[in-house]
């Protein structure tokens, strides 16, 4: 990652900066939602123990004290990815975040929540998210 961030000054315009966008490490929470209610259900694993996250978060601080890019604007922020059962949310994880897993424990407290709670149930996962703005400082060779 950070090889491919010491490239990217070459591509960028002059007076251009590149946006980072990627989950911070805490692990994701899964919950209910319903009508009003929001109730937590466990949290998403991960095989790899949220490794590429570590690796962005890594990649970034080195360009910057490599003095390659400055990071003056960044924001953390909630990011939401809805689904309208286990079974949806599921396959969702198993398309898009091939490390990630739910155990056997909170796949059926997120079953008998949602079952509790009536028909208009969507499983969320919330992740904790940052938006970082670099700016090249100098040219990156």
């Amino acid at each position: 990652m950070v090889h491919a961030l010491e490239k990217t000054g070459r591509f960028l315009r002059p007076g251009g900066c590149l946006l980072d966008i990627h989950d911070l490490v805490d692990p994701p929470r899964i919950e209910i939602h319903a009508r009003d209610q929001q109730v937590f259900a466990g949290q998403l694993l991960s095989t790899s123990g949220f490794e590429s996250q570590r690796q962005a978060d890594q990649a970034m601080d080195q360009v910057i004290q490599k003095g390659l890019f400055s990071s003056t604007h960044s924001k953390i922020f909630e990011n939401f990815i809805r689904a309208d059962s286990i079974d949806s949310m599921e396959a969702c994880l198993a398309e898009d975040w091939e490390s990630a897993y739910m155990t056997d424990e909170t796949h059926r407290t997120v079953e008998a929540l949602a079952a509790g709670l009536g028909e208009e149930t969507q499983v969320v996962l919330r992740m904790i998210s940052r938006i970082t703005r670099l700016d090249p400082v100098k040219s990156c060779t």
